[in-house]
């Protein structure tokens, strides 16, 4: 059995069956003394076409860093907003609310809110976190 790491995406799986991993796409059997204990998302395959596996400059390891974090910033916002459209007791509190604030809002003549209103409101709340 043999290893190998994608030339694309870095994933690194071992223990496989060779021949099911296409070499244009696979380095087999990767030299990774350069990489040893160093997390994989530090894995730098340098130039893309070879099989030469690199750590990370400290530079590029910030970079890396602030994509993780900006992508998972971004994921649970949208997961957040999602979660927003779809559970049924989020929904029946944002049809709840502006009834609740409409009767407050009446007493100071101030216009009706609808629960449309209060959707987008809450989720332009999550995107501004």
């Amino acid at each position: 059995m043999s290893d190998v790491l994608n030339r694309t995406t870095g994933q690194f799986i071992q223990s496989v069956n060779t021949p099911n991993f296409d070499i244009a796409d696979w380095i087999i059997n990767p030299d990774l003394s350069a990489v040893t204990g160093q997390p994989v998302k530090y894995w730098v395959i340098d130039p893309p076409a070879s099989d030469t596996v690199r750590l990370a400059t400290g530079g590029e390891q910030s970079t890396i860093d602030t994509d993780i974090a900006t992508a998972t910033s971004d994921s649970q916002k949208a997961t957040a907003k999602n979660q927003v459209d779809v559970e049924r007791v989020v929904r029946a509190i944002v049809e709840l609310l502006p009834n609740e604030f409409n009767i407050l809002r009446s007493l100071h003549s101030l216009p009706d809110r609808t629960a449309a209103q209060v959707n987008a409101a809450l989720k332009a709340n999550i995107d501004a976190q």
